[in-house]
């Protein structure tokens, strides 16, 4: 993806089905995909607008199955342990909660 406004600051879901499927994932480098990404070790982010850069990360993988290996299951580990809907509906009931203790 472009660093589009709408994209920069979005949670790509395709991202995280990738990574749910255990396939490493070559991301665009916005600072929160980049977190997510090299924070759980389950891909490589690229400058989205360097066809060059893009072309050596897949030869990379290719060349690496290894690698790919060990970033797939890092992708699904983490969306098993952290990016999925049971742990967001818990930080969600947590605001609320907060949230509620407030007007008491």
């Amino acid at each position: 993806m472009h660093p589009d406004p709408n994209y920069v600051e979005s949670l790509p879901v395709k991202l995280f089905e990738y990574m749910a499927a255990g396939l490493p994932v070559i991301a665009s480098n916005f600072p929160l995909w980049k977190e997510i990404v090299e924070g759980n070790e389950c891909g490589l982010t690229v400058d989205p607008l360097n066809p060059k850069e893009i072309a050596e990360t897949i030869e990379y993988l290719v060349k690496h199955p290894e690698e790919r290996k060990r970033m797939g299951e890092n992708g699904k580990r983490a969306v098993k342990e952290k990016y999925n809907w049971e742990q967001e509906a818990k930080k969600l009931l947590a605001v609320y909660e907060r949230l509620l203790a407030k007007d008491r």
